[in-house]
């Protein structure tokens, strides 16, 4: 977390910390295994996290924020073609735009992979702390 430089006036040495703005625990609840504490996931690695989560959260699922997320699980038992990619699309900008202030500029694509019976969901967007556009890729699967 630190970084060591020196002072060149005196020569000492000085320990600075680069300070976090967003910080989150990862769903896997990791041990560092130096530490013997829970890893964390901070800056980029935690709003892609968020971007992820919100995706595959449904209505209801949350205690006492029922409106947060979106339905996409359910569209997975819809037909599989266009259409349906085009709503799954759809929600999926809806809810990162609606609860996800931390990222703009979002771009979607979901590809129906029907041989696996899953889709393809890969999601761009920026930080709006990061000049860098990021991606995060994952399918989506039903389970029942």
């Amino acid at each position: 977390m630190g970084n060591k430089f020196s002072d060149n006036n005196t020569g000492r040495s000085t320990l600075t910390s680069r300070r976090r703005l967003y910080a989150d625990l990862p769903l896997a609840f990791n041990i560092h295994p130096n530490t013997q504490d829970l890893t964390v996931l901070s800056d980029i690695d935690a709003v892609k996290q968020s971007v992820k989560n919100l995706v595959l959260t449904n209505f209801t699922e949350r205690p006492f924020q029922p409106r947060i997320g979106g339905n996409i699980t359910a569209l997975l038992f819809e037909p599989a073609d266009h259409f349906t990619e085009i709503v799954i699309k759809d929600e999926i900008i809806s809810v990162l735009e609606e609860h996800e202030p931390r990222v703009n500029g979002i771009f979607v694509e979901v590809i129906d992979e029907s041989d696996t019976n899953s889709y393809r969901v890969s999601i761009q967007f920026n930080v709006i702390f990061s000049d860098q556009r990021e991606e995060t890729n994952f399918y989506l699967e039903r389970t029942r």
